[in-house]
């Protein structure tokens, strides 16, 4: 039986005598098959799993769509029950943060080399607000696992930092980017996007896969491989690139001043003023 629960005091209750290491999947909600994912491979590998339900206000920016951010708490549920979650934990803002001028007091503050590159070029605090809200779930939960989609990657960076800075006794599970058919990366955002919008916004797979391939091939540079894929993106007016890079894996370093020939490339893109993003590993 899966258990709902709005409380802080009332989860640590419910796990206090818990004998193994517990699995948490920290979402905003509005679940999807990455989401699914995630659960799967959390209830595969631990006794016990939380899924956690919190639209996190301190990792929108002013402007961002924080108020009509997908809330579907039952449906989410329901999810959780069929994929045999033990506990959602789905606290209120006031449950997570008392006063919000408290919380940003308290706000973690990841070093600038990891936020203020990619995404945090144009969402200020974003990841501030990520790594904050990650460290209170930990510490209300003490999961021994916590579960991470690669389709973030530059969060998972923070995640990791968050980790070892904090001598958090948490080990990251990253798992791969969930697809739908045409490529598209699953993301709660996806239902702002009609069918055809969609089918535009595939295309953002469609230039990885191409940047990877030309890289591949020996004839083409980094850079003249990113730019082949912006000609073929170009042809798409309602797709706007925000960013368009390579980035070491471990560090997300430039290239130049990476150790290691293991690197992604990564993509912001605006789908008709639905921002999304995703990655490939070359």
């Amino acid at each position: 039986m899966t258990i709902l629960t709005k409380s802080k005091q009332d989860i640590k209750e419910i796990l206090k005598d818990q004998q193994e290491k517990v699995a948490l999947v920290p979402t905003m909600g509005s679940l999807h098959a990455g989401h699914i994912s995630l659960i799967k491979t959390a209830r595969s590998e631990c006794k016990t799993v939380v899924v956690s339900v919190f639209v996190n206000p301190l990792q929108f920016g002013p402007n961002e769509d924080f108020e009509k951010y997908p809330r579907e708490l039952e449906s989410d549920f329901k999810i959780c029950e069929d994929n045999s979650v033990d506990i959602v934990f789905a606290p209120s803002v006031e449950e997570i943060y008392p006063s919000i001028k408290t919380a940003n007091q308290e706000t973690i503050i990841p070093p600038q080399e990891l936020t203020s590159i990619l995404c945090g070029k144009t969402r200020k605090d974003h990841f501030n607000g990520v790594a904050t809200v990650v460290k209170q779930l930990f510490d209300i939960v003490s999961p021994g696992f916590a579960y991470f989609g690669e389709k973030d990657l530059q969060q998972l960076c923070v995640i990791r930092w968050l980790v070892k800075a904090f001598n958090i006794n948490t080990v990251i599970k990253a798992c791969p980017t969930i697809r739908e058919p045409s490529g598209l990366a699953y993301s709660s955002r996806n239902k702002y996007l009609n069918d055809e919008q969609k089918s535009i916004a595939s295309n953002l797979y469609k230039s990885l896969k191409l940047v990877k391939r030309n890289i591949r091939s020996g004839i083409f540079t980094v850079n003249k491989a990113i730019l082949e894929s912006l000609v073929f993106l170009s042809q798409f007016p309602e797709i706007k690139v925000e960013y368009f890079e390579a980035r070491d894996k471990e560090n997300l370093t430039l290239l130049e001043k990476s150790k290691t020939s293991s690197f992604y490339c990564l993509i912001a893109a605006k789908v008709s003023n639905v921002r999304l993003i995703d990655n490939i590993e070359i």
